[in-house]
């Protein structure tokens, strides 16, 4: 005779955010409001926040684990916040689950560009020198390139 076997029966669930870690990832992405004063100084990084999913779904307890700027970090706590997850059914019991997340603050990379500027400036030599047949004036050029 087979043995059959048995398949453990998950006795906990947590709660999933629904559509998973991609989803997440694009809520995260599409909700960011990156804060002024840190695209002012060019800050970029990443933002790591610790919370707590209850039962219900809700997050609790956001912390900040690892800092990049005051307003940044106050704008991932913001996000956080906003998130919901399933409800996870554990058979009448109330669980609390930890997890992190990181939000990445990068700005987009600013092209490169140069001007050139130039000015074209004619000096006439005073009538009383001796100009020379193959000379008729002498020419200045000022080349200034700019990033």
């Amino acid at each position: 005779m087979e043995e059959k076997k048995k398949k453990s029966p998950k006795f906990l669930e947590k709660p999933l955010y629904p559509g998973g870690a991609k989803a997440l990832r694009e809520f995260i992405s599409s909700h960011l409001q990156y804060p002024q004063d840190a695209i002012d100084q060019r800050i970029e990084g990443v933002v790591t926040i610790a919370y707590q999913v209850n039962d219900d779904g809700f997050v609790e307890n956001p912390t900040v684990v690892k800092s990049l700027c005051p307003s940044c970090d106050e704008e991932a706590l913001r996000l956080v916040r906003m998130l919901r997850y399933d409800k996870a059914r554990n058979r009448g019991l109330r669980l609390k689950v930890n997890s992190k997340v990181n939000i990445n603050f990068h700005l987009a990379p600013t092209p490169a560009r140069s001007t050139i500027s130039y000015t074209y400036q004619t000096t006439q030599k005073p009538k009383s020198e001796k100009k020379s047949p193959k000379s008729s004036g002498d020419f200045g050029y000022s080349i200034t390139l700019r990033k």
